[in-house]
């Protein structure tokens, strides 16, 4: 049952990435992308293998996969969306509601694999995970401004 949660939240996830009706060149957010993958990735490896802040639940194939299809797909994805509608739009309202709603839709689905015993916090907690995802927020959007900086340097433009 719990990766067919967390399916949905991903199916979710690419759904709304996909609707966006403006989006940054293809080729910004293809690098944008493998950067916010390779920061997910070491944020997960560091904090259950060198801190052991975490611990992933491997006792069952169900709780693994739902850790690696919220960690690949929809962290990775909504992060993607939350640098293309902030740096795609002017308008404040916008901006706010975006940063909303990625912050406490990353907020609910770390929840939701904590009390689907996907992750174990051993020496994590709430506060952590908000303020790192605060982090990761801000990391997207500094790497999403310098990829469409980029594009519009080279003419990577469609």
């Amino acid at each position: 049952m719990v990766v067919i949660i967390f399916f949905v939240f991903a199916w979710f996830c690419i759904g709304v990435m996909v609707c966006l009706p403006s989006k940054l060149p293809l080729a910004a957010n293809f690098l944008l992308l493998m950067v916010i993958e390779i920061m997910l990735t070491n944020k997960i490896t560091v904090l259950t293998y060198n801190l052991k802040l975490l611990q992933i639940n491997i006792n069952s194939i169900p709780h693994y996969l739902s850790m690696a299809i919220h960690n690949d797909i929809t962290d990775a994805f909504v992060l993607l969306t939350f640098a293309n509608v902030f740096l795609t739009t002017s308008k404040a309202s916008i901006r706010w509601g975006i940063s909303v709603y990625a912050f406490l839709f990353q907020m609910f689905a770390g929840a939701m694999l904590s009390w689907n015993s996907v992750l174990i916090y051993t020496g994590w907690n709430f506060v952590l995970e908000a303020v790192m995802i605060i982090a990761l927020m801000i990391y997207a959007l500094l790497m999403g401004r310098l990829f469409q900086r980029m594009a519009s340097k080279e003419g990577w433009m469609r």
